[in-house]
């Protein structure tokens, strides 16, 4: 983890918080804060990743232990966990009452495990140390970059032009080009299929006779 936050971004397997957000504010051009990372978890599209190297754990329905050395997946299925987990991400610590209040985790074979400490380590209740911390939080790159795509899509890529639209545009693009030049749309029609051999003239006439109709349609009197 230690060598890794060194990387470029496309190199690092984990992310923190903050860089995450760093990424994410680069690609959008704009802030991005840890609490819109909270409402893509609370959206259950973002998994998080809890990483306290030494942290003991147990299994569940196990009698073995394990030390944390790398980042666990924190599972979303308790709704209440999962809303102090997001509410971390808006630097509002988690403050459990007891043991059994901390959060699930899930190793890549699916074991389930929680946090343990020795009794003589044993936190006093009300302690964030039962919780990660937003330190501790990290994500996984490859999530980040799957996600990217439905973050920052403009919405006028994503639904089709209204055509109305587009005919008015052409019909001021035709006007821009036929105007003082004593040329008809036929011509136009002509110039333009030559430029294009992908576009049939009899097709590209029919679009600039309908742009002319809506643009005439349109214009106040």
């Amino acid at each position: 983890m230690g060598t890794a936050i060194a990387k470029p971004f496309h190199r690092r397997q984990w992310l923190s918080v903050q860089q995450a957000v760093d990424h994410l504010s680069a690609v959008a051009e704009e802030p991005v804060t840890s609490a819109d990372l909270a409402d893509l978890a609370e959206q259950h599209l973002l998994d998080l990743y809890w990483y306290r190297p030494g942290q003991q754990l147990a299994y569940l329905g196990r009698p073995e232990t394990r030390e944390l050395t790398e980042p666990l997946r924190l599972c979303a299925e308790n709704h209440s966990d999962w809303s102090a987990i997001a509410g971390i991400l808006r630097q509002r610590p988690a403050l459990p009452a007891y043991e059994q209040d901390t959060p699930l985790l899930e190793d890549a074979e699916g074991n389930r495990l929680r946090i343990t400490f020795e009794r003589r380590q044993r936190p006093e209740p009300f302690s964030s140390r039962w919780y990660p911390t937003l330190a501790e939080l990290v994500l996984k790159r490859s999530d980040l970059e799957q996600l990217e795509p439905q973050l920052f899509s403009s919405t006028e890529a994503d639904s089709e032009l209204e055509p109305q639209l587009l005919l008015n545009v052409i019909w001021q693009l035709e006007k821009l080009a036929l105007d003082g030049n004593h040329h008809t749309p036929t011509w136009l029609a002509e110039q333009l299929a030559r430029r294009s051999g992908s576009l049939d003239r009899a097709a590209l006439e029919r679009v600039l006779a309908a742009a002319e109709r809506a643009g005439v349609r349109g214009t106040p009197h």
